[in-house]
C-alpha cells in the first residue's frame, strides 16, 4: 500500500482547520454551543439530543473531508509477481538391453541399476521433453519425447533384457535417437547413450551416426558401464521338455572406451566410464547439471488504485449529512438561531 500523490495530504489542513475554528468559536461563546438547526427541530428534541446530533453531523462531515483528502492522494496497492519461462531441453535416453547387461558386477545387475539411476534422472527434470530408445542387435523407440514423466517411467519399467535381437548396434541406436530429435524445435538437443559393449552389429556405423547428430546440433553424452575384467552373466538354456535353466558364466568385458570418447567428442559432449552404481549415478547427476534448462524470471507488477472507493464513501457521508440537514434538521435563518448552554 502506498500513496501516488502524497503531497495531497496537505488538504487535511482543511478539516483540521474547520475543527479548530469551531472549537475556538465554542470557547469564545463562553461554553455555549451554536446549533444551526431550525427552532422546530429543537422543539422536537431535547437539549442533550440536539447536542449529540450536532456532534454526529460535524464528526461525519470531518470524516468525509479526511477521506476526500486521502482519495486525492490516490492510495494504491501494488501487486507483485514473477513470470517464469523455461527454455526446455529435448533429451533421448538410449539404453543398451543386450544380454551382457545382466552382468552381476552391479548389484543385482547392470540393467536394474541403470533403470533406477535413469528414474532418478527423470525425477530431477520438470520442463524438458524426454524420450527413451532401447537397443540390442536392433533399436526401437520405447517412448517418444514427452513431458508425461509418469508414462515415461512406466515404459522404462517394462524394459526387459533379451527382448530384442542379440548384439550391440550402437550406430542403429544413435540413428534412431537422432530421428526422434530431428523435428525438435528445442535450442538444446541431447542424447544420453548408456551401453556396456562395443558396436558389433547394425547397418550404420556409430561414427556415421555421430556425424549425423553433429549436423543436427545434437550432443551425445556416452556412458560406458561395467568393469574391464571378466564378469559373471547368467546364461539361459532350455531342455527338451521346454524347461528353462540358467548357469552363471564368466564373459570378458567388450566395452570400447575409445569409441565412446570419439562419439562424444564429435558432438561437443563428454564420455564417461561408470564402474559401479555410485559412479553411474554421479555421471547422470553431472549431465543433469550440464544440461540444465535455462529459466528466465521476469518480475511483473500491477497497480490497483483505491481512491474511487474512498471517494465514494466520502460522497455518501456528505450526501447523508446534507439530507439530514435539509429534510429533518432544516437550516434556520439567522433570526431563528438558538443558543444552548452546555450542561
Amino acid at each position: 500500500m502506498y500513496l501516488i500523490t502524497p503531497v495531497a495530504l496537505l488538504l487535511l489542513l482543511v478539516p483540521s482547520g474547520l475543527a479548530l475554528f469551531f472549537f475556538l468559536k465554542k470557547r469564545a461563546t463562553s461554553g455555549k454551543l451554536i446549533l444551526p438547526f431550525s427552532s422546530l427541530a429543537i422543539r422536537r428534541s431535547t437539549t442533550r439530543q440536539a447536542k449529540y446530533v450536532h456532534r454526529a453531523l460535524f464528526g461525519t462531515t470531518f470524516l468525509a473531508l479526511v477521506l476526500l483528502a486521502f482519495s486525492i492522494a490516490r492510495p494504491a496497492k501494488r501487486h507483485l509477481w514473477a513470470e517464469k519461462w523455461a527454455e526446455g531441453i529435448d533429451i533421448v535416453l538410449t539404453l543398451d538391453v543386450s544380454e551382457s547387461m545382466d552382468a552381476t558386477d552391479f548389484k543385482p545387475n547392470r540393467i536394474v541399476v541403470a533403470k533406477q539411476v535413469i528414474r532418478d534422472f527423470i525425477d530431477k527434470r520438470d520442463t524438458d521433453r524426454i524420450g527413451l530408445v532401447t537397443f540390442g542387435g536392433e533399436a526401437v523407440t520405447k517412448c517418444p519425447l514427452t513431458r508425461d514423466y509418469d508414462f515415461l517411467k512406466q515404459q522404462l519399467e517394462q524394459v526387459e533384457l533379451r527382448e530384442l535381437k542379440q548384439g550391440t548396434a550402437i550406430g542403429m541406436a544413435l540413428t534412431n535417437a537422432v530421428g526422434r530429435l530431428r523435428g525438435s524445435t528445442a535450442k538444446s538437443k541431447v542424447i544420453v547413450l548408456i551401453t556396456d559393449g562395443d558396436s558389433n552389429v547394425g547397418a550404420i556405423n556409430p561414427i556415421t551416426a555421430s556425424n549425423l547428430a553433429k549436423e543436427e546440433g545434437i550432443r551425445i553424452y556416452a556412458i560406458g558401464i561395467g568393469k574391464n575384467s571378466r564378469v559373471l552373466v547368467p546364461i539361459y538354456a532350455y531342455d527338451v521338455m521346454g524347461n528353462r535353466t540358467h548357469l552363471l558364466t564368466h564373459i570378458p568385458s567388450y566395452l570400447n572406451p575409445e569409441l565412446l570418447k570419439e562419439i562424444a567428442a564429435l558432438t561437443g559432449a563428454k564420455a564417461y566410464m561408470a564402474k559401479d552404481e555410485g559412479s553411474l549415478a554421479a555421471v547422470l547427476s553431472e549431465i543433469d547439471q550440464l544440461e540444465k534448462s535455462k529459466v528466465k524470471i521476469t518480475p511483473k507488477s500491477r497497480t490497483e488504485e483505491l481512491y474511487f472507493w474512498i471517494a465514494f464513501v466520502a460522497t455518501i457521508l456528505l450526501f447523508g449529512v446534507y439530507l439530514l440537514q435539509e429534510l429533518r434538521y432544516w437550516r434556520a435563518s439567522p433570526r431563528y438561531a438558538t443558543s444552548i448552554s452546555k450542561p
